[in-house]
């Protein structure tokens, strides 16, 4: 193997820039000399990494319909100069399979090896991807225990190497003064999280938001915590909640005592419900996809989902251990029944989390970023 490897990666939002951030920084030992230089965020800069172009910045996630497409033509269009004049020795693509998916085929065209991290998840739909993911992908790193032999049994190289966020969690610090603060006061405290897209907290907020309103009606009493995942985000929020009377604060980039202090969760769905485990807190998961993929989703959703939970901690799970309220929600009273019951019932929430223990205890030894780093020796080997 060359000495100085020249790594191409690339990253098209922000928690896979995080994510591609810590295995850089893990490389500086595990790869020493290794260069890196692609499709970067602000994580990825900061750590030394060199931008061919910035696509975190422009795209929130680059799924489903992509709502930057001309960005993404351009970013494609700068990879393709990029590689004419520095050809990297190996390629890590991370996430985004709108995007990463196309890099692939145009790496392999050109007989560059292809280490492919956080794979698509084919288990839950559009399972036509693995016959392209076994041809163009030369190692797929996945970071769900189940994904390992799903994926071998569609004759992709895979390896399950633990899950990223648990890395980051591992030096997420709670404040103790502020955890006093969030708890002080009688009635239990409703941690918010809806989501760190600017979209997704459009959709969500507005509907938890109502929830509390249901719960006022109903008479349960409740105090309530926003997460604001950002300085944008925390703007956002403050503008939503402008000229609301409901007992609701925000919490701006402290999740670690925002969730160590809250007596229950109410969470967007995703890496989120993760997030939500490791503090091992009773939580209620909730998404709402829309009028109009409700009406897709009547007619061929049988066929476009292929797992029968729909939140990540209960497809780990293999069952229903939190409540969940997706695709779609439209009764705001049921979710605040489920959520009063939960407040009344110590018994559930106790059984809840030993159930949460049960799966995020195995994942919490994850260390992702030097497995990764284990098969990009092998690749450039």
């Amino acid at each position: 193997m060359d000495q100085q490897p020249d790594i191409f990666v690339s990253v098209a939002e922000d928690s896979a820039d995080m994510h591609a951030a810590a295995l850089v920084r893990t490389a500086a030992t595990a790869l020493p000399g290794a260069r890196f230089h692609g499709l970067t965020g602000r994580r990825l800069r900061a750590a030394g990494v060199e931008t061919v172009f910035d696509l975190a910045a422009h795209a929130a996630m680059l799924t489903g319909i992509v709502r930057v497409i001309g960005t993404a033509r351009q970013a494609l269009q700068a990879v393709e100069a990029s590689w004419r004049q520095r050809r990297p020795d190996a390629v890590v693509l991370v996430d985004s399979p709108e995007l990463n998916l196309r890099l692939a085929r145009r790496a392999r065209q050109q007989g560059i090896p292809v280490l492919y991290y956080i794979a698509p998840q084919t288990w839950a739909s559009r399972p036509g991807r693995n016959r392209q993911i076994a041809r163009d992908i030369d190692h797929l790193a996945c970071i769900l225990p189940f994904e390992e032999p799903y994926f071998r049994r569609h004759d992709v190289n895979a390896s399950f190497v633990g899950h990223p966020l648990f890395e980051t969690l591992r030096g997420e610090a709670s404040d103790p003064a502020r955890i006093a603060e969030l708890r002080s006061g009688e009635a239990p405290l409703l941690a918010l999280l809806p989501g760190s897209r600017q979209h997704v907290v459009e959709t969500v907020l507005p509907l938890q938001l109502q929830v509390l309103r249901e719960l006022r009606r109903a008479g349960v009493p409740f105090r309530a915590c926003v997460s604001a995942a950002s300085p944008e985000r925390a703007a956002q929020i403050a503008e939503m909640l402008s000229g609301t009377d409901l007992p609701v604060s925000i919490a701006r980039e402290e999740n670690a005592s925002l969730l160590t202090a809250a007596d229950l969760v109410l969470v967007a769905s995703g890496t989120a419900t993760l997030h939500v485990g490791h503090y091992r807190k009773p939580m209620v998961v909730m998404y709402d996809a829309g009028r109009v993929m409700e009406s897709v989703f009547r007619v061929a959703g049988r066929w476009l989902l292929k797992t029968p939970h729909l939140s990540l901690i209960n497809i780990l799970a293999g069952s229903r251990i939190v409540p969940e309220f997706m695709p779609f929600a439209r009764d705001p009273a049921e979710i605040a029944r489920t959520v009063a019951g939960l407040l009344e019932d110590a018994a559930w929430r106790r059984q809840m989390v030993a159930r949460i223990d049960e799966v995020i205890a195995p994942l919490e030894a994850s260390r992702a970023s030097d497995r990764v780093c284990e098969l990009l020796r092998g690749l450039l080997g």
